[in-house]
């Protein structure tokens, strides 16, 4: 690990050993003036001990089951989107290239990134100490690190391609969240989110009846539309490419249920909707300007179709 990788985007200058400290004295809150910890088991902390607990959701294990499901369709598309949406905008190598999964968790995404572009320089972080700690465990080659999203411990203009993978919907601020992303990403370097579908199928039959619409998991902040996600990449100084969501086999699906989607589907399309009817949608995006207000992004993007 080596520590000039990393960045203090609060002194606005790269991090040298000479900003650490002990993880004695980090866990006890002896050293306030330092602005990270290696942990005992070789990665870096910028959480600070006040907050480690508390965003420790991973302590009593995965939470989102991931590990358990990884055969799953859901997880398996997860990992085929991502990878597809980077082969589309990477070179088949990845030598001289710098891939950052952010939220990655037990890095399960990030080692197939690190598998397939063997020549890049595959990273990733994660709120959680005890996500990273198995991270590491598992997958020793790629540089893991605690932090935290809206303060992402990397330079200015040293990633190309950002990896967010269902963290969207975790975040209070995503507007937050993407002035980092935006700010760490090269000229013309990529993002990828993916996220619920707000109206995916099930929500927008509720919404049609005059129904509550439930969100996918109770750890969600919210959940947002297609064209909400698509107005906070413009805001944010993105263009995008691509929006997609490979849909998940309906096979055990009852007819009726199957016939809805069909009808619901070509009604989306007949009136231009953003909506889309999967659970989960993937969008491509590419820096393109600047952050319309980088010093205080709104928390609220209005509603679209």
């Amino acid at each position: 690990m080596n520590i000039s990788n990393y960045y203090d985007p609060i002194l606005d200058r790269p991090l040298t050993s000479l900003d650490g400290c002990s993880w004695e004295d980090w866990v006890s809150g002896a050293s306030a003036q330092s602005r990270f910890s290696l942990h005992p088991e070789g990665f870096p902390v910028f959480v600070g001990a006040d907050q480690l607990h508390a965003s420790n959701e991973y302590e009593g294990g995965d939470p989102y089951a991931v590990s358990e499901h990884r055969d799953s369709a859901f997880q398996q598309r997860r990992s085929r989107e991502t990878l597809s949406l980077l082969s589309s905008v990477l070179s088949p190598s990845g030598a001289g290239v710098r891939i950052l999964d952010l939220g990655c968790g037990e890095g399960h995404i990030t080692e197939a990134i690190r598998r397939q572009w063997v020549q890049a320089e595959v990273c990733g972080f994660d709120y959680s100490l005890s996500a990273i700690q198995t991270a590491q465990r598992q997958y020793p080659s790629i540089e893991f690190a605690v932090a935290d999203a809206y303060s992402m411990p990397y330079g200015p203009a040293t990633v190309d391609a950002a990896v967010i993978n269902n963290l969207w919907e975790h975040v209070p601020d995503p507007l937050r969240l993407l002035s980092q992303v935006h700010r760490i990403l090269k000229p013309g370097g990529y993002v990828i989110v993916s996220t619920p579908s707000r109206y995916r199928l099930e929500n927008l039959l509720r919404a049609i009846s005059g129904g509550p619409l439930v969100f996918m998991s109770k750890h969600h902040v919210t959940e947002y539309s297609v064209g909400q996600v698509l107005e906070q990449l413009r805001y944010g100084g993105f263009g995008l490419i691509a929006c997609q969501s490979t849909p998940i086999s309906s096979t055990g699906w009852s007819w009726k249920w199957r016939l809805a989607k069909a009808l619901l589907a070509r009604w989306l399309r007949s009136v231009n909707s953003h909506h889309s009817l999967e659970s989960t949608v993937f969008y491509l995006a590419r820096k393109t300007g600047g952050f319309a207000r980088p010093s205080s992004p709104p928390s609220a993007v209005s509603s679209a179709l």
